[in-house]
Formats: structure tokens, sequence, C-alpha cells
């Protein structure tokens, strides 16, 4: 179950949990990023409180993404909107805590569970795949773990359409839809 919350521009600010005036700090991206992975409790306009670790922030428009862990393993994402914060409290500095399952919480088993040898066998599908599509790809990188396709495309463990990184926004594009109508096994 997660929750939206609809938020304006902040007007106070608390960090390490000293109350200051936003006009009195540092509004810089970096000082946002900072309490990425903390636990804060954020005061809305509207005198609201969220609590929750910080999953992500957005500087420009300082929103923050909070997570709460629940006992029974459950967890709530609220999103509070920059335009409605009105204090940011830091209420635990220790970014270890939950940093692991912050970072899983969207990555799904395909992402995580392959081994070695799985990773092999995908990779070579794939490039199987693409050949029976005429395209030009290679196994490229260091140890032989991406494939490329002509310096526009790269594609990385655990080779999923997800896994395509380019700069050309169409063949990506592209790619990705061929991957996604690959059949189980090419033959």
């Amino acid at each position: 179950d997660s929750s939206i919350t609809n938020m304006a521009v902040p007007t106070n600010f608390a960090a390490d949990g000293q109350q200051l005036e936003l006009g009195a700090v540092d509004r810089s991206p970096r000082l946002w990023r900072s309490y990425v992975y903390k636990e804060v409790e954020v005061v809305t306009r509207d005198g609201r409180k969220h609590r929750g670790w910080v999953y992500t922030v957005d500087p420009v428009s300082e929103s923050v993404v909070l997570v709460q862990f629940e006992e029974d393993g459950k967890k709530t994402v609220d999103i509070v909107m920059g335009h409605a914060v009105k204090d940011i409290t830091v209420v635990n500095e220790n970014t270890d805590s939950h940093k692991e399952q912050l970072d899983h919480m969207f990555t799904t088993a395909e992402d995580t569970n392959f081994s070695k040898q799985d990773l092999e066998t995908r990779r070579d599908e794939l490039k199987q795949w693409l050949e029976k599509n005429r395209l030009p790809v290679q196994v490229s990188g260091r140890d032989g773990e991406l494939l490329s396709i002509s310096d526009a495309l790269v594609i990385e463990p655990p080779y999923s359409a997800e896994s395509c990184r380019s700069t050309n926004e169409i063949i990506l594009g592209r790619i990705q839809a061929l991957i996604r109508s690959k059949p189980a096994s090419v033959q």
C-alpha cells in the first residue's frame, strides 16, 4: 500500500534536529542529496508529519520520497511534494541501517538472481536472437559481459530490455522492443 501526498515552496528547514530558516541554509542539490538513506520527519505546510527513510529526492522540485518499513515486512512509500515541505528534521543519521533494502526496493528477481553460467546463457541466446534479426552484435567489455551493436547500443547483464544503454532514443526503443519480442528459446 503506498500513499501519495500532494504538497509548495519550503519556508523552514530542519537538519540534524535543528530548525533553520530556508533562507539561511544552503539549498543546493548537495544538501538535498545528503538526506538520502537517512530517516527524516517532514512537516508539510498543512501541519502533517511524514516520517520515513529517504529513498530519493528531487533537488530541483525539492520533493522527497520516503519509505516506512513496517514490522510485518511491508513497505509504505510516501511522496512529499517540494512545494508543501515546511520543515525537514533528520531523525536517524545511520545511512547503513536500511541502505541495502532501499537500493533493492524496485529491482526484480530477474535483475538479481543469476549465476555466472545463467548470465552467459542469457547473453549467448540474446546474441543469437539479435543476429537472427540481422543486427551486427558483438561480445565486448573487459570480461566479455557486454553485447554491443555497432557502437550505438550496449546491453549489460542481465540482458533484458531494461539493460540496454544508448544515447540514440530511436535505436534504444527499437532494440528494446526486439528484446521483448524474443521467444523463450531461440533456434
